[in-house]
């Protein structure tokens, strides 16, 4: 029992590495202790079958916190307040991954292959959980370092899986004391050493990088509305929106003015575009979230609206339970969340044009889907627009989480990044991951910035997916020439 009861203490401590509170250093004790658990002598004589529970109390502390914010979107409405406790079925899934992994280690009965295993099968939790079912990308260590510059710059060469990998290892440094054998000790010394070395070179290039980097840049509004979510206000509300959207527009003076996801009240039909276009001042324009409805199928969209033309992209990845309720008839009360109708999948390539500017559209948590983001037709995008609307995600760590997330692809796809969200965080972010200005959470603000157009679209999106292999290596190497326990 004690044992359940401090890998659950752990995974709550391991929470407080992310967003809001990027308590860094406590992760380089966290794991070593959690390691000097795995390969103590109480624990490992229990059964596969307790090693397992261990694991999952583990991920019940940890994901208790860090996915606190789940259960939000059930407070929204009254009449859903008391359905918040399925949210919990979420933070179970997830803690059941963390159970597997305690498992697989109870078979491995040498440390060094303990303490490469571990941050090998943290990746491919994640790796699982991003592509099982509808996938769910929240569950990445290399958001940790998504507030300094080394992982900025790390993730720009390395990618997000092999990120996450060695920020796992290197919390695990210490470990390397409970190994009794002082010749892999010293390997294991040198090895860490080679890491860190790389780190501190990638970084430098980076640092250079953007200190020599030149580029354009051009005017834009963030327009930050912190109004109510759409299909909760009443019509003279929706009116009222409308009317603020459009007296921003008409008194806006920037080349570009970004508005959240679903921002304008009503279904984007031509009337609408027209209304809008007619407050446009030439040379203008406008990007902004809204519902698009053809031949009965209804689509989450971001528009790009010009004086005398527009375009669009459609979502493409929709949150199961809030943009379309799977098994409806079971989830009925899903509905005063999600809506009564089931929003379409959009089929169009991932670009919008705007003059000389290539933009890659991403709408809300679209940008967690890294590996679905790019391909031939927008990998040489000039900037990625971000919407969304975080409403749904409380006042704490949600909205965090998500915004630090933005940060880590800007700098990983080497892009300049806007991000408007309705209610905040929102943001404009260069290609290396540096925030240039941003709105305050819960505030209605209207950002007037320069951004830079990046004209070096250089990336190593091809490397990552090689990376992801070299995770097994270090696991692999030692499985094999390890015979005793060391």
């Amino acid at each position: 029992m004690i044992f359940f009861i401090l890998f659950f203490l752990c995974g709550i401590l391991v929470s407080f590495l992310y967003p809001p509170f990027f308590l860094t250093p406590i992760g380089f004790f966290i794991f070593p202790f959690l390691f000097y658990l795995l390969n103590h002598k109480n624990y490992i004589s229990l059964t596969h079958k307790k090693h397992f529970f261990s694991g999952f109390s583990f991920g019940l502390g940890f994901f208790i916190i860090y996915l606190g914010w789940i259960k939000e979107p059930f407070f929204i409405e009254d009449i859903t307040k008391k359905y918040f406790i399925f949210s919990y079925l979420l933070i179970i899934y997830c803690a059941l991954y963390y159970g597997i992994i305690f498992y697989i280690i109870s078979f491995f009965k040498t440390k060094i292959i303990k303490l490469f295993a571990l941050p090998m099968l943290i990746v491919l939790v994640e790796f699982i959980s991003n592509n099982f079912i509808y996938g769910f990308p929240w569950l990445s260590f290399s958001l940790v370092h998504s507030n300094n510059i080394f992982g900025s710059s790390f993730i720009y060469f390395s990618g997000t899986y092999f990120t996450s990998y060695i920020t796992v290892l290197i919390f695990l440094l210490f470990s390397i004391f409970f190994i009794e054998n002082l010749k892999l000790r010293k390997v294991l010394q040198f090895f860490y050493l080679f890491v860190f070395l790389l780190i501190i070179i990638l970084s430098l290039i980076r640092y250079y990088d953007a200190q020599s980097s030149k580029s354009d840049s051009i005017n834009i509004s963030i327009i930050q509305s912190n109004f109510h979510i759409n299909q909760y206000l009443d019509q003279n509300e929706k009116i009222k929106k409308q009317k603020f959207i459009l007296d921003l527009i008409k008194k806006n003076t920037s080349e570009i003015i970004f508005f959240g996801e679903n921002d304008y009240p009503f279904l984007m039909n031509l009337n609408n575009i027209n209304l809008i276009q007619n407050h446009i001042q030439n040379n203008q324009s406008v990007i902004i979230g809204s519902t698009r409805k053809e031949d009965n199928n209804y689509f989450n969209s971001i528009f790009l609206i010009r004086k005398n033309e527009y375009s669009y992209f459609d979502k493409q990845i929709l949150v199961p339970f809030g943009e379309f309720v799977p098994l409806r008839n079971l989830f009925s009360f899903m509905e005063y969340i999600s809506g009564s109708l089931d929003f379409t999948e959009g089929t169009m390539d991932r670009n919008l044009q705007l003059n000389n500017i290539k933009i890659l559209p991403v709408i809300c948590y679209e940008i967690l889907f890294f590996w679905k983001l790019l391909d031939k037709s927008n990998i040489n995008s000039d900037i990625i627009v971000n919407i969304t609307n975080d409403s749904w995600f409380g006042d704490f760590s949600g909205p965090y989480q998500h915004f630090y997330f933005t940060k880590l692809r800007a700098a990983e796809f080497n892009k300049t990044l806007i991000r408007v969200s309705v209610n905040g965080v929102s943001a404009g972010i260069d290609n290396f991951g540096k925030i240039i200005e941003f709105s305050k959470l819960n505030q209605h603000q209207n950002k007037i910035i320069s951004i830079p157009i990046n004209s070096n679209n250089i990336q190593y999106i091809k490397l990552h997916k090689i990376l992801f292999f070299l995770i097994f290596f270090p696991f692999l190497i030692t499985l094999f020439i390890n015979k005793k326990d060391v």
